[in-house]
């Protein structure tokens, strides 16, 4: 079926008794961020051709129920719970009134399924009552005779009555696209809507839309009339979230909205869910969670320091396209309370804050007790990474606790950076900031989120932590250090400190300082090492110029301060079982065996 929109404000407007929208204050645009409250759930669900939801309903209620609690004591302007999430009992406890939002908050709740003449009787119910007003498009009624349940995306929000009145309303949009599971459930059993309802459109707005799912499917049409000024939400029940099907309304979204006002969050459950088999068994998905925050690139700054305080947090960096800012919720089970900064709002746009958002909370279940907890740390699971280096885990997890952003630098140079010479530790040059292709796997060493050998990222980061544990070994190895770095051979750790941006090695013993080592193993041609070895030179004479004339240098003075810089510099290879060193000008040694003993013919320049 073709999606249509459809604008909220209409269907207030035609009600038998016209309703008119309040100002919803994460659409208001005004300076002051607005607080956003996000249910990521875990657990067993049941999906067949009967019911898609928890397979505890007790537990399932319970997580859910304490989700709007918190809302409501959060009082959070923007709650968001995924698809097949939130049980029909909790929707009652609403409707009843032990949970309402605040006036002026919008809840966009992903519901378990519900068949079609039960939603009918409860809008029904609602709507002959004097409780709250419910509103939902009409169903075919083929697909009500034959199909078993809907997909429901359940908006609750405040509206006013022409007296000025305050009315709770309860809006529900159905999914559009059945999803392509290999039994075909929903195929088979899923009654499909044609609303997908867009609150607050219009010149000078900031509107926001939501889609299930496989809504995507038919979404890419639509991104090009419904991105401008607006807050996009892709709720899911997804084992494979960035499968290129479910991805493409986002690639188009890059291409076309990267000078617009938009943002998109997409929310999913949290990493492996398991679904009931009947039995006693469980098919385990061992799927990612994928939950993230997507914004164009003027709308956040990308600074250290509030990348490494977020991933602290429990919300991680990296780049979609090359060029769109990411945010990923940690994997596990959880609610995130953030504080957001606006899409946008009334005055000159230059002086937006680019912070974009900031983590205010966590909570996770704590089943022992039945209740949620706050206070929570997110483990990003960079210890369990490093388990398999036992050579470099104390280190490298001392470091990530100063900075994971350090880290994923000293490692990129030790690789050899890709980036521009004087700028590539800029994160949005870094190869490890950047997503994997189609499945937006995370590469970052720091983020060990998903652990699925097949995944893309897994393999990336397993080939970074591999080659900084052969780099830390090399000490014992006969490898002709040049005379300049020569205390390498007794030991160092890696560092990365900002005053030495293309330093990447703090030497154990000496008094030399900190160096950039370079380790290219067997996979370097002299063509590479040439590139990489100029590449770092260039970086490293710029750096040592700009600080020699900060210090008023001058002469002989500044060509000594550009000469010793470059001799902290090394790369290292190994090419038909020998080990070879390129240093500063002069010392290039590949002449030394595995085995045998280093021999150096360098100037020694101490």
């Amino acid at each position: 079926m073709a999606i249509t929109i459809v604008d909220v404000e209409d269907v207030l407007a035609q009600r038998p008794h016209p309703l008119t929208l309040a100002t919803l204050q994460a659409l208001n645009p005004v300076r002051e961020p607005y607080r956003v409250l996000l249910l990521q759930p875990t657990g067993i669900i049941e999906a067949n051709d009967m019911r898609v939801g928890h397979a505890d309903a007790a537990l399932g209620h319970a997580l859910c129920s304490g989700f709007v609690a918190a809302a409501v004591q959060a009082h959070a302007d923007l709650v968001v719970a995924p698809e097949y999430c939130v049980p029909w009992t909790v929707v009652d406890e609403i409707i009843e009134g032990r949970h309402r939002p605040p006036i002026g908050a919008v809840w966009v709740l992903g519901c378990e399924s519900i068949h079609p003449t039960e939603i009918q009787s409860l809008a029904e119910d609602c709507n002959a009552g004097n409780q709250c007003v419910f509103h939902h498009e009409p169903l075919d009624p083929r697909q009500v005779a034959q199909r078993r349940y809907v997909d429901t995306l359940l908006y609750i929000f405040w509206a006013k009555d022409a007296d000025g009145h305050e009315v709770l309303f309860l809006l529900a949009q159905f999914k559009t696209v059945a999803c392509r599971d290999y039994r075909d459930i929903e195929q088979t059993s899923l009654c499909l809507g044609k609303a997908v309802y867009a609150f607050n459109r219009g010149a000078g707005k900031m509107s926001l839309l939501s889609i299930i799912c496989s809504d995507a499917f038919e979404f890419s049409g639509h991104v090009d009339q419904a991105h401008l000024n607006c807050l996009l939400i892709h709720i899911q029940l997804n084992p494979k979230p960035a499968h290129v099907d479910y991805a493409a309304y986002r690639a188009r979204l890059c291409a076309v909205g990267t000078n617009s006002h938009v943002e998109l969050l997409c929310l999913n459950w949290a990493k492996n869910v398991k679904e009931v088999k009947g039995g006693g068994k469980f098919a385990e998905w061992k799927n990612v969670a994928g939950s993230a925050w997507y914004a164009p690139p003027s709308k956040f700054g990308a600074d250290d320091g509030l990348i490494d305080e977020l991933h602290r947090r429990g919300l991680y960096y990296s780049l979609l396209a090359q060029r769109w800012h990411s945010f990923f919720l940690n994997y596990e089970g959880q609610i995130l309370q953030l504080q957001k900064q606006k899409l946008l709002f009334a005055g000159e746009q230059a002086i937006v804050p680019k912070n974009f958002v900031a983590v205010e909370e966590r909570w996770t279940w704590n089943s022992a007790v039945g209740a949620w907890e706050a206070g929570a740390i997110a483990n990003d699971g960079f210890a369990v990474a490093l388990s398999s280096y036992q050579a470099i885990a104390g280190q490298l997890q001392q470091t990530s606790q100063v900075s994971p952003l350090a880290v994923e630098r000293a490692i990129e140079i030790l690789v050899g950076p890709r980036g521009s010479p004087t700028t590539w530790y800029a994160v949005n040059e870094l190869d490890a900031f950047q997503l994997e292709g189609d499945e937006e796997s995370i590469r970052r060493v720091t983020v060990h989120q998903e652990v699925e050998p097949t995944r893309p990222g897994v393999t990336f980061r397993r080939k970074r932590l591999q080659r900084a544990h052969d780099a830390i070994r090399l000490t014992q190895s006969p490898v002709p250090w040049p005379a300049p770095v020569r205390d390498l051979a007794d030991g160092f750790c890696f560092a990365w400190r900002q005053e030495a941006p293309h330093h990447n090695i703090e030497p154990s013993a000496g008094g030399r300082g900190s160096a950039a080592l370079v380790y290219l193993a067997d996979q370097a041609d002299d063509a590479e090492i040439d590139v990489v070895h100029q590449k770092l030179t260039q970086a490293i004479v710029g750096h040592a110029l700009s600080i020699a004339i900060r210090d008023g240098k001058s002469g002989d003075e500044l060509m000594d301060a550009i000469v010793r810089a470059q001799d902290r510099l090394c790369v290292v290879f190994r090419r038909d079982n020998n080990y070879g060193a390129r240093g500063p000008q002069f010392t290039n040694l590949i002449d030394i065996p595995a085995g045998a003993s280093p021999v150096d013919f360098a100037e020694d320049r101490s």
